[in-house]
């Protein structure tokens, strides 16, 4: 091989890593922007509002948050393995014929759950709290659930830019509506619903951009969903089965104890954002990454590769978690102006979640990429009872903390289980079946 077909092949692989550290700098920056955010959004609620109102969005929210799973379960995974393999029409139809189908099921949804609400009321089973706070989260979710839809795909054309150009304008509306909400009477219910509206004004933008970059036939696909249930139902189930002990538990909190201890929990969480924003910024393009590596170099590369990045986390992790320690008396005197019951336990145990999360994050693609979405759904079955019931028995025997207790336990026996199966290079049936499509 001569000088210069050398030159060249260093110069390819400089390219490549040059556009990947590009692509993750960009999901980076945009994830870091949404949690910042949150951080400051609760940051607002924490100071300036009652641990009852700053609980009751935290309640709000996770149910918003679970929705947005399992939309992106069931849409993600399709569109990262098949987009790669299609040309401009075939994804086209594809992203068309999913939204489609999100259109039309998604006003069906809220009407029911609108319903469904309204007779929960009248029944007395919510008040005038909680009854304004469900119908502003049924709004909210419908509105994020568009925007994540656009986001989620046009993160599977790898274009994290032009989300992160969205983002900037989503963060904006919704930091200045939430501090407003705090000038009013009602103040959970009322971030809650500025939610919604930041959410439309950016599904807005960004189905604007995707239409540019490439536009999408809206009359694509007929009877795409019956085309990816078998992938998508078991990636659905498990991002629900997860989400039981991973934010779920927030409800069994709140029903054991009360929404104060919520409030406990969420803002010692809280301090742990940026370990979630390099975890979930990442996140959002390692299964089209992983599913391209798969393709081109097989299992044991891109387990090689998914290992150390959940060591370079993991030490982000322990390295953030250190000053915070240090730090933590200042941080809550001064930046939350609040001191909770078992604050130095709830935050240790967050740090050894966040922990083992981050681990648990990245090598879960390997899985992941191969579509073996049934056998990862009856891990997380397993951690989640096993989990749901530590955190009940946690509470009765040590209070909030205790809670926290079941959830390490939970993620703990999930990644023991993911690194067990990742050993097994065997790819699950549903892959070969995708790729034949």
């Amino acid at each position: 091989m001569d000088t210069y077909q050398t030159g060249t092949i260093v110069s390819d692989r400089r390219r490549r890593r040059f556009a990947f550290a590009r692509l993750l700098s960009s999901a980076v920056v945009s994830q870091a922007l949404l949690s910042a955010a949150s951080f400051a959004i609760g940051l607002i609620l924490i100071r300036s509002t009652t641990d009852v109102q700053y609980g009751y969005y935290i309640l709000a929210l996770n149910a918003i948050l679970l929705l947005v799973s399992l939309q992106n379960a069931f849409f993600n995974p399709p569109l990262a393995i098949r987009m790669n393999r299609l040309d401009r029409l075939g994804r086209g139809e594809l992203v068309g014929g999913l939204y489609r189908e999100q259109r039309r099921l998604l006003p069906a949804f809220g009407a029911i759950t609108v319903v469904i609400a309204l007779g929960l009321w009248y029944a007395e089973v919510l008040d005038a709290h909680t009854g304004p706070l469900v119908l502003a989260t049924i709004a909210a979710a419908l509105a994020i659930l568009h925007r994540e839809y656009f986001r989620m795909v046009l993160f599977a054309h790898r274009r994290p830019h032009d989300v992160l150009r969205t983002d900037i304008f989503y963060v904006v509306l919704m930091v200045a509506g939430v501090f407003v909400a705090t000038l009013t009477p009602a103040p959970a219910v009322t971030a809650v619903f500025t939610l919604s509206l930041a959410a439309a004004a950016s599904g807005i933008l960004l189905s604007r951009t995707l239409h540019r970059h490439e536009s999408w036939d809206i009359q694509g696909r007929q009877g795409i969903l019956r085309e990816i249930a078998p992938l998508a139902a078991w990636s659905t189930a498990g991002a629900a089965i997860h989400w039981t002990f991973s934010q779920g538990y927030i409800y069994l909190v709140a029903g054991t104890l009360d929404v104060t201890a919520v409030a406990a929990i969420a803002a010692t969480r809280l301090l742990m954002m940026p370990v979630n924003l390099l975890s979930t910024g990442i996140g959002s393009l390692m299964l089209p990454l992983a599913s391209g590596w798969l393709q081109q170099h097989g299992a044991p590369l891109l387990r090689r590769r998914l290992y150390l990045l959940a060591l370079g986390l993991a030490a982000a992790t322990l390295c953030y978690f250190a000053i915070l320690w240090f730090l933590r008396d200042w941080i809550f005197a001064v930046v939350l102006k609040k001191q909770f019951a078992q604050r130095d336990e709830l935050l240790i145990l967050w740090g050894a979640i966040f922990l083992v999360m981050v681990i648990r994050g990245q090598l879960i693609y390997l899985l992941a990429a191969q579509g073996r979405f049934r056998v990862l759904t009856l891990l997380t079955l397993v951690s989640a009872v096993i989990a749901l019931a530590a955190s009940y028995w946690g509470m009765r025997r040590f209070g909030v903390a205790g809670a926290l207790v079941g959830v390490l336990i939970g993620e703990l026996i999930n990644v023991a289980g993911i690194v067990i199966l990742s050993l097994r290079n065997a790819p699950h049936p549903l892959t070969d079946q995708l790729r034949t499509q």
